[in-house]
């Protein structure tokens, strides 16, 4: 972090690091004292888009926004945005997915914070220009989070930062998160570089962008917020404002953005960015850039990791060093990590499959397999074709390599088992049914 922010010229920087949802350090470097890390006042700017994403995920999981209705019979103005011709309408999915067509509009978006509702209302009324008809392609577009921000409003018949105060940040505790100017002494100044240096960033109120870039926040409350979308993937049902499928939602890609450098797979999701590393793994992250400040918010659900940043530079950023350091920590239990967490997911029956693989290779039997066949296994290959190839591949004694087991869903198992004459590599794959059944079997010499 010193190394980043003296590279990029970020004269404070905030962070943390999470581990199973709990924050477990807080540091600082530059002009912040260690003292005030967790609690000093940053604008978070994009990074608030997924709160807006979730706020419209409350609403949809009450029956009141269905993520398919039309932008423009929620916001009757905007009827006339000036979609291309023969186009199918603006929905409020296309505003979360970033798949609305508008045209990419950092930096533009980003000094729009303060425009008053009104005029925001009538520059969409005037009409908007688009690049494609919506649901083709992603495009990065922060105008289709401030309409999210109306849509809210108009839905509830509130205030857009009353909504999310009362149904994220509140229920959270997340008390030093605000849409207002952060006027406490925890406030940091952002800065802006010009020819000669550094300046202060003059700050506006809150406005008709405030629901893509708007909030301010700290290391310890975005944390807060982290851990809460980070435990969607515990098992356990947890009590929050947001349910966990919904959480799981937002962290899911909906539609694919490319391939980054390091040959990660990049998507979006509901208001969150979705990475999967070749070697790592998933990691699920947004970034934030804003004049006078930047921010990142990362972590990797196989492990339970995760970083928060925040610097007080215009477009800090802070994505590279925390996509580094959480590599580094997750490097070595990553695979291993991911492995198990798919273990831990087997159906029983998937279990019951895997013991009955090895039991047919070390002493076959017609009646076990019987039990557990579906219908199509002796179709595929004929009973007697199987029975004599796993006879020539192995008897007797038949022992387990636990670590080599993989699964690619709870009803799917390949794993490597020891016999006298080699080892040997099982594979079963199991029906949807009520009483899910074995519906691949297979069995391979290695070596």
């Amino acid at each position: 972090m010193e190394q980043a922010a003296g590279v990029h010229g970020v004269p404070a920087v905030a962070f943390g690091l999470l581990l199973a949802g709990e924050l477990v350090h807080v540091g600082a470097v530059g002009d912040l004292s260690a003292e005030r890390a967790g609690v000093a006042q940053f604008r978070i700017a994009s990074m608030t888009k997924s709160f807006t994403a979730a706020t419209v995920l409350s609403l949809r999981d009450e029956g009141l926004l269905p993520l398919d209705a039309p932008v423009a019979e929620i916001l009757p103005w905007a009827g006339s945005m000036g979609l291309p011709a023969a186009s199918p309408p603006v929905r409020v999915q296309h505003l979360l997915t970033m798949t609305a067509g508008f045209p990419t509009d950092d930096p533009w978006g980003d000094r729009q914070e303060s425009l008053a509702l009104d005029d925001f209302d009538a520059l969409v009324a005037d009409g908007l220009t688009f690049c494609r008809p919506p649901g083709m392609d992603f495009e990065y577009a922060n105008i289709g989070y401030a309409l999210l921000g109306r849509v809210i409003a108009q839905v509830t018949g509130r205030d857009y930062r009353d909504v999310v105060r009362e149904r994220l940040l509140d229920p959270l505790g997340m008390t030093s998160s605000t849409f207002d100017v952060a006027s406490t002494a925890d406030r940091v100044i952002g800065m802006h570089p010009v020819a000669v240096g550094l300046v202060e960033q003059a700050e506006g109120p809150s406005g008709a962008f405030s629901p893509m870039g708007g909030l301010w926040s700290t290391v310890t409350d975005v944390a807060r917020w982290v851990g809460f979308l980070e435990r969607a993937w515990a098992d356990a049902p947890e009590a929050g404002p947001l349910a966990r499928w919904s959480r799981r939602e937002m962290q899911r890609p909906h539609i694919t953005v490319g391939r980054e450098a390091d040959g990660s797979f990049d998507s979006y999701g509901l208001g969150l960015r979705i990475s999967d590393h070749p070697d790592l793994g998933r990691f699920i992250h947004h970034s934030g850039g804003y004049p006078g400040f930047g921010s990142h918010m990362r972590w990797h659900p196989d492990t339970r990791w995760g970083i928060v940043a925040l610097g007080n530079r215009t477009y800090a950023p802070m994505r590279p060093v925390c996509a580094e350091i959480l590599e580094e920590i997750v490097r070595e239990e990553a695979p291993e990590a991911a492995r198990a967490r798919a273990i831990e997911r087997l159906w029983p029956q998937t279990e019951r499959a895997m013991a009955l693989a090895e039991s047919l290779l070390a002493d076959w039997d017609d009646a076990a397999l019987d039990a557990m066949a579906a219908m199509n296994l002796d179709l595929d290959q004929s009973r007697a074709e199987r029975r004599e190839a796993w006879q020539a591949l192995a008897s007797g004694t038949v022992r387990r390599d636990a670590a080599s087991v993989t699964s690619r869903s709870p009803a799917h198992a390949r794993w490597t088992v020891v016999t006298d004459r080699g080892p040997v590599e099982l594979d079963v794959l199991l029906t949807a049914e009520r009483e899910p059944r074995v519906q691949a079997l297979t069995a391979r010499a290695l070596g």
